[in-house]
């Protein structure tokens, strides 16, 4: 293994030497669009998607002063100097990154605030709907914290309840682990960045979709489809930015605590501080604590599992006005543990030093006295089914930003992070590690009014090791070490203009990678959006994709299961074409409002990793895509708003996802191609209470064959479908806030979940077989402390 690691490592030094030559010759250095203008009689703008709009009701403040003004239907405002020596005010605006304005030279400037769907800074929220979609020329949902209240929130994967373009699916019946899926494709998919860097890479995604507490989360936008070449070239179904809290975005104290009816416990503390001018700071901690064994459905196994979990948070901002030039530096501690499997091994006392000794004296039999397989025997159906994870993981990220001129500036982002995680599942075994590295630097220039550039280079360097072992006598084939070592320098240019006399933009990109293995990737992007007024707006987007696979853990269900996995061949990268559109009508009537929204998206694998599950219900056979495979989503949504208290949604979702195998197209399995979503919410006019509430219907799933189990363990080739109900109350007072919910409230559960579960070591144990909830009815009470 060591003389092939050196070998790679040598071509990977090759390649990159190799390919910043060419990077060398082929970069224009070119830089930044944020226009910067100032006054105290002036205009402010917005600009999104090179859009230049006035911006009504943008509130103008002398710094560190309470005195100020609002903007007309014009944009236009006065200030008065009386009083003042700080001659710098501060420019902000919903949904736009707020700007500080020095008029000690300038009387009479035209300022242009920035959308705010691409940075981590919201400074002032008011009545616009905790939900919309940006004006930008990507179609971005934004999600606010607003919107995250209106659940309980935990977690990341918990803050999509009430939106219709994300689904959340759980992808492990043992572990709960969960995925974040757009457009119906798998959440690998997905590609998800943390304050606009791709920390979730590789093996960290599968749990870190819930290790991020919905408390620190300032907002999230969602992008469907193809987008930005910046971000590297496996957004393929589309880009989920989580942008985390500030200094500028967060109260300076904020208190969390959460219990549910499981008794499953969880506490967030965030602290702010502004040390200096320029200096300020955010500190966050965030802790799980497991809940009771629960077994509703009486199989031995619980319905979730026991779960501890603690992060620390702290990021530091740093910004010089008179230089133009802002630093932020962040770094995250993650430690977690997941007990599961049978409720018996769940009651046994799990530290970390007793969890070790029952590994090591996993064969000896001397812990329970309950017997446990070895080498030779038959499986004993009275042997415990253990299932632990454990995760130690931590991550930093840096983001530096200079402006030069009003027409250009240069971006710099950096992160790493180390990931080891240990899991059991019954007699297997599994070992992962991974480091990752990514950077990116790119520098903008304005060429008109209207048109920019954007050039820059991008490294990523990923290093898995992934590691199976059986603790007793198998006839499974699949252990053993399965290394894995990425390194992918790469550059890219993006040009976006305005067309059609500023009616329209256009954005052109390509990006240029070189994988160490897989040689050259090739990327192109095309977005337009197309506004010929206030009520409508059209948009449409094309390009392609590239990932590779990490098998055992995106479908490390089958290693919790009996089935065998044969991998037919060499698995090559997966490569993909998407392109789709949508349309957005606005419309008033009176003191209502609202929006409807039809949006379509198709998706063509190239290549298409398929796990093939009908061959035999013991097997699962992975091989390349031999045929054609594809999707098509087609999404209706309509919001309405009434007299600034009530809003309602109602969402329709049609997702027809197919795939050929030996000349036969399949329908893909676990996916319901109809969904509905409605979710209704009413506050208060003084906020002081809020009333909140959600409903998901699911349509029937195909699901794969078993037809060869014995009756007992056989179940049915489509699901039922279901629907899921929560409510949420919440009682707001001056510096603190109660809420109560439920989740499931018609308490529907999937029946008999995991298969053979009375023989978790028999040839017919499965856990894969999940397309319902298997937890029911859940209660919660929680409260918020907050200190401005």
């Amino acid at each position: 293994m060591k003389p092939r690691r050196i070998s790679i490592l040598r071509d990977t030094k090759r390649t990159i030497r190799n390919s910043f030559h060419l990077i060398a010759v082929f970069l224009i250095i070119i830089c930044a669009s944020d226009t910067y203008a100032q006054k105290i009689k002036g205009t402010v703008y917005g600009k999104a998607g090179n859009k230049k709009e006035i911006l009504d009701g943008a509130i103008v403040k002398w710094i560190n002063t309470k005195s100020g003004t609002v903007t007309d239907e014009n944009g236009s405002f006065e200030l008065s100097t009386d009083g003042i020596s700080d001659k710098r005010f501060i420019v902000s605006y919903i949904g736009y990154k707020a700007d500080t304005i020095d008029a000690e030279n300038n009387l009479n400037p035209e300022i242009v605030l920035i959308s705010n769907s691409t940075t981590d800074e919201i400074i002032v929220e008011d009545k616009r709907a905790s939900t919309y979609i940006g004006d930008e020329l990507i179609k971005t949902e934004v999600i606010t914290a607003q919107e995250l209240v209106k659940d309980a929130c935990c977690d990341l994967s918990g803050c999509f309840g009430r939106n219709s373009s994300v689904e959340v699916a759980v992808t492990d019946i043992l572990t709960d682990s969960k995925e974040l899926k757009i457009l119906g494709l798998e959440g690998v998919y997905t590609q998800i960045l943390i304050d606009n860097m791709p920390l979730m890479t590789g093996l960290n995604v599968k749990y870190g979709v819930s290790s991020f507490p919905g408390t620190i989360i300032d907002k999230i936008t969602v992008s469907k489809g193809s987008n930005s070449v910046l971000q590297g070239y496996e957004s393929i179904s589309g880009i989920m930015n989580v942008l985390l809290k500030n200094y500028n975005n967060s109260d300076k104290l904020l208190v969390n605590a959460f219990v549910n009816s499981m008794l499953e416990k969880q506490m967030n503390l965030n602290y702010s501080r502004k040390l200096n001018t320029n200096l300020n700071t955010i500190l966050s901690f965030h802790t799980v604590q497991k809940s009771n064994p629960i077994d509703h459905n009486h199989d031995g196994f619980l319905d979730n599992p026991l779960i501890t979990r603690y992060t620390f948070y702290n990021k530091w901002d740093y910004k010089n006005i008179a230089d133009k030039s802002e630093f932020n530096l962040a770094a995250r501690y993650w430690y977690e543990e997941r007990t599961g499997g049978k409720e018996t091994y769940s009651n046994l006392n799990h530290t970390s030093e007793n969890r070790n000794k029952i590994l090591q004296d996993n064969r000896s039999n001397e812990i329970t006295g309950i017997p446990e397989i070895s080498a030779g025997e038959e499986h004993d159906s009275s042997a415990i089914y253990k299932q632990t994870v454990d995760i130690n993981s931590v991550e930093g990220y840096m983001r530096f930003s200079k402006t030069y001129s009003k027409n250009s500036g240069f971006k710099l982002y950096l992160n790493s992070s180390y990931y080891d995680q240990y899991s059991l599942y019954g007699i297997t075994d599994y070992y992962g590690k991974q480091i990752s590295l990514a950077a990116s630097g790119f520098y903008e220039y304005n060429l008109s009014k209207s048109s920019y550039i954007k050039a820059g280079l991008s490294y990523k360097y990923l290093d898995i090791d992934e590691e199976i072992k059986f603790s007793w006598y198998t006839s499974k084939n699949y252990d053993g070490s399965y290394p894995k070592l990425e390194s992918i320098p790469g550059i890219f240019t993006e040009f976006t203009s305005g067309i059609l006399n500023e009616k329209g933009n256009i954005m052109l990109g390509i990006r240029y990678d070189y994988h160490n293995k897989y040689k050259s990737i090739i990327t192109p992007r095309v977005l337009l959006r197309f506004k010929p007024n206030d009520k409508f707006v059209m948009r449409a987007s094309f390009g392609t994709g590239f990932r590779t696979i990490n098998l055992f853990n995106e479908y490390s269900n089958i290693l919790a299961s009996s089935r065998y996995l044969i991998v037919s061949e060499e698995l090559n990268p997966e490569k993909i074409i998407n392109y789709g559109g949508d349309l957005i009508y606005y419309f008033n009537l009176g003191p209502s409002g609202g929006s409807l929204n039809l949006d379509f998206y198709r998706t063509d694998f190239v290549n298409k990793i398929i796990p093939d599950y009908d061959a035999s219900p013991s097997v699962v056979i992975f091989s390349n895509l031999n045929g054609s495979a594809y999707s098509n989503v087609f999404q209706s949504e309509l919001n309405l708003n009434f007299f600034k208290t009530i809003d309602l949604k109602l969402a329709y979702k049609f997702i027809e996802m197919k795939y050929e195998v030996n000349g036969v197209m399949y329908d893909q399995p676990f996916n319901s191609k109809n969904r509905i979503l409605s979710t209704f919410s009413y506050t208060l006019p003084d906020n002081s209470w809020s009333f909140n509430a959600g409903l998901q219907w699911f349509g029937v799933q195909r699901l794969p064959t078993t037809a060869s189990n014995p009756v007992q363990y056989q179940r049915p080739t489509e699901s039922d479908p279901y629907t899921l109900m929560n409510a949420q109350i919440n009682r707001n007072f001056k510096y603190f806030e109660l809420y109560a919910g439920v989740d499931n409230i018609l308490n529907f559960t999937q029946p008999e979940p995991i298969i053979a579960a009375d023989d978790p070591f028999g040839p017919y144990f499965d856990t894969s077989f999940i397309w319902g909830p298997v937890k029911g009815r859940e209660f919660y009470f929680g409260f918020r402390y907050k200190m401005d």
